[in-house]
């Protein structure tokens, strides 16, 4: 039986959650620049994607040892600060148990479906179809995952459902998942108070919308706007050779819209893939050139003159 909360934890702990490739580690990175929050992204993958396996799966397993290295971890980050924060798409599925633990707040963060089915496409998400001799038990380890975690947080339907699931594109399944994952939270959010959580896409979170967000956790930014805007500059996991909507076939695209379509229409993306722009290709500078032209970049956004003079002597170091 799940605990309620202490009061001790109350306006104290805060998470951001998602489906993952949707601007988590952005946000724990600029929330962790507050001194007065202790911002984390995905602090123990192992124990979250289990509790989160078990959860998407239904296996009836005691959630104490989750929530207790929880609250250790908690306990720990407010020892030396006021607000305790972590940013984990891992953590999506736990949301009623870390509300009644620790009477958290929730922020919601969604990116466009096919940013993150092009993301996921180049890591790797469901490169093989998934091996079950029965589809309405929980599935075995999976060989196509290099990591266990990783097997455990990239969940799959059951029953009808996973037959069907199985035989589509790795576009298909990862829009499936862009679906489902916002579903669940969604229907987690409707069991708590409307006071500890609410939804922003990352596409919209410009400064001001940031000074919101930690007004809604409860603490009060010291961020400047020019300090936002160099992470902004350069978000983390930023990554080339993403694969991009051109390069889908007819049957990817009738998968895609398919899937995405009930979400889309509620978070208020468009979905049909004719519609939508199709974005250049990330290609980055290799080496030397690359590094300068960020620093040249953070420089002006500073309103710092550069030397043309040192900027050669910087070109070998």
């Amino acid at each position: 039986m799940t605990k309620l909360f202490n009061e001790n934890y109350a306006e104290k702990v805060g998470f951001a959650v998602g489906t993952g490739r949707c601007g988590t580690k952005f946000i724990g990175q600029v929330i962790a620049l507050e001194p007065g929050v202790s911002s984390v992204h995905e602090r123990d993958p192992l124990n979250e994607t289990f509790h989160r396996y078990c959860n998407w799966y239904g296996l009836p397993v005691d959630s104490e040892g989750f929530l207790n290295t929880k609250q250790l971890e908690i306990q720990q980050d407010l020892e030396n600060h006021q607000f305790s924060f972590e940013a984990s798409a891992h953590l999506s599925l736990s949301i009623r148990e870390l509300y009644d633990r620790f009477g958290a707040k929730f922020l919601l963060l969604v990116r466009s479906p096919e940013r993150v089915v092009n993301s996921y496409l180049r890591k790797g998400w469901y490169s093989k179809p998934a091996v079950r001799g029965n589809p309405d038990l929980a599935p075995s380890f999976q060989t196509s995952c290099p990591y266990f975690y990783y097997f455990l947080g990239r969940i799959m339907p059951s029953g009808d459902e996973f037959i069907r699931w199985n035989q589509m594109s790795r576009i298909g399944k990862i829009s499936w998942y862009w679906n489902t994952v916002n579903a669940r939270i969604i229907k987690q959010f409707e069991a708590i108070p409307e006071t500890h959580y609410r939804a922003e896409k990352i596409e919209d979170i410009t400064y001001s919308r940031y000074l919101d967000i930690a007004q809604f956790f409860g603490f009060r930014s010291t961020i400047s706007q020019k300090m936002y805007n160099k992470i902004m500059l350069r978000p983390p996991n930023a990554k080339s050779g993403v694969p991009t909507i051109a390069t889908w076939t007819a049957s990817e695209i009738s998968e895609f819209e398919a899937e995405v379509q009930p979400m889309a229409e509620m978070l208020g993306y468009e979905y049909r893939v004719s519609h939508l722009p199709i974005p250049k290709p990330r290609h980055d500078q290799p080496g030397k050139l690359a590094w300068l032209k960020r620093q040249y970049q953070k420089l002006r956004l500073n309103g710092t003159e550069i030397d043309a003079s040192k900027k050669s002597k910087n070109l070998i170091k």
